[in-house]
């Protein structure tokens, strides 16, 4: 099967060399460059050439969020694997009590905006992915990172609000967890190519 892999914002499409590599060949696996403007039905249409024969979509973090965009456009894609791609820390709404954390998510917005792309941070302040997951129609697994990053405070109370919206989510939809932090393609990308492998085998 053909699979367009999405990188992480920052990261380019050398960032899945290691996975597709412990693939095997299994799948062809086109790995293609996220770039703004960050208007996403532009950037879905930068995506198009590409998607030559139906391919699945696997994207990292920013790259999953597109990927989900992409099979809420294309209802017909055969599968989105999507790599802790389900918003920002950022997203008030994405906690069980925003206001107790309101002083670390304006502090984590001014580091994001410092890092010189305050238009991306802003669209994907502005996307909420809970409401395109429950949108789509094909299958999509969503794999969700157990362990946070050194220097991530609003880790904790940010997956205590993804576990009360997890149940929200259509049976289209699978979610795993596994026992990485979000840079879970660099930590371990034989991890990740079984189970991109794994659920691709039924598809």
């Amino acid at each position: 099967m053909k699979v367009l892999a999405l990188h992480g914002a920052g990261g380019s499409p050398a960032d899945w060399d290691e996975v597709i590599a412990a693939m095997g060949g299994v799948h062809e696996v086109v790995a293609l460059p996220l770039t703004g403007p960050w208007d996403w039905d532009s950037v879905l249409d930068r995506i198009e050439p590409h998607a030559t024969d139906n391919p699945a979509v696997l994207g990292m973090s920013l790259g999953g969020m597109v990927a989900a965009l992409w099979g809420s456009r294309h209802p017909e894609c055969p599968a989105v694997i999507n790599l802790d791609g389900h918003g920002v820390p950022t997203q008030a709404q994405r906690y069980l009590h925003p206001d107790a954390v309101a002083e670390e998510i304006a502090t984590l917005r001014e580091l994001f905006r410092a890092y010189g792309q305050p238009d991306l941070q802003q669209a994907l302040e502005d996307l909420d992915c809970f409401d395109v997951f429950r949108g789509l129609h094909c299958p999509m697994l969503l794999a969700l990172a157990t362990r946070p990053l050194p220097g991530h405070p609003l880790f904790e109370p940010y997956r205590q609000g993804l576990a009360r919206d997890l149940p929200t989510l259509p049976p289209n939809v699978e979610v795993v967890h596994v026992d990485t932090t979000h840079a879970m393609t660099r930590e371990d990308p034989a991890m990740v190519a079984t189970l991109v492998n794994s659920y691709l085998a039924d598809r």
